[in-house]
């Protein structure tokens, strides 16, 4: 899935994705082509979003686009269903336009399902409009 970026405001980057803020409430995840997601890496993209919320005292949905994925270690998915903080992260929205995104989406919301909403769309556009409808509480 490409992706344009440009209006975009980044926030940060891990060692496997770029991180952006798409509008007041909403994180959007861009995985490095090819990329896989170990347990290094989940750290790292939980720490990333919970520090740039808690810096602003702001919630927001995170919307991943799980496409450009190769793998996802199931040390991954633990963190990811353990470590994010509600109070700050309100959902993951996971985006798979491909066979391969929706079936490494499907795994994850299957096997590891957060703590908090998850789904899986099969477009951007309807992946950030879930994620704006979800409530965010200041």
């Amino acid at each position: 899935m490409d992706v344009d970026t440009s209006g975009w405001t980044a926030i940060g980057k891990s060692d496997n994705a770029d991180f952006f803020q798409l509008e007041e409430g909403v994180l959007v995840i861009v995985p490095f082509e090819g990329a896989i997601d170990d347990e290094k890496t989940a750290r790292q993209s939980v720490q990333l979003q919970l520090d740039h919320l808690r810096a602003r005292g702001r919630r927001a949905g995170v919307v991943v686009l799980m496409d450009r994925l190769v793998e996802q270690h199931a040390a991954a998915r633990q963190i990811y269903r353990d470590l994010p903080d509600p109070a700050f992260i309100t959902c993951y929205a996971l985006v798979g336009g491909s066979p391969f995104g929706r079936a490494v989406g499907s795994v994850f919301i299957g096997i590891s399902r957060p703590r908090i909403p998850t789904r899986l769309f099969g477009s951007l556009d309807d992946a950030i409009a879930w994620t704006k409808s979800q409530p965010l509480p200041k």
